[in-house]
């Protein structure tokens, strides 16, 4: 009878050391709200590309987190790579969560190329680093628009 409570005892023992609770890895959102491009075809200057936009991030995350890299692609080819200027737009407070909004932006005087001139659309991959992560965005079929 005790090699029986034993063999049970070290069962439950064995049973509890191998089904450990999983380590919960936080959530890192990020959520894009807006993001525009454009081709500056005005008379009286150089062609340039620009594009903009705004993302939100959680406020915990808000003084550790990189964007690291804007990525245009035009057919699965990419035309343009960046890194996009950063400015403080807003914070959203609500019972959850506390998030942080940034406007995005282009350099300026990105020359336009011929793949740029020839695309309608184009597809936007943002690459961000949070927390040693890397997070990637991406956004589909985003319209370039001409000013003339």
């Amino acid at each position: 009878m005790r090699s029986i409570l034993i063999a049970a005892f070290l069962f439950v023992l064995i049973l509890n050391a191998c089904c450990s609770k999983p380590v919960v890895e936080q959530d890192i959102e990020i959520t894009i709200t807006e993001i525009n491009c454009w081709l500056n075809l005005m008379p009286g200057g150089e062609p340039s590309f620009h594009y903009s936009g705004t993302f939100a991030v959680d406020r915990k995350f808000s003084d550790s987190f990189k964007f690291s890299a804007v990525k245009v692609f035009y057919k699965d080819e990419m035309i343009h790579q960046s890194q996009p200027l950063l400015q403080f737009y807003d914070e959203t407070i609500t019972d959850s969560t506390s998030l942080i909004k940034f406007n995005f932006y282009s350099q300026q005087g990105i020359k336009v190329t011929e793949k740029m001139m020839r695309a309608e659309i184009a597809d936007f991959i943002l690459v961000f680093e949070i927390s040693g992560k890397t997070i990637e965005k991406s956004l589909k079929e985003i319209p370039i628009t001409r000013a003339y």
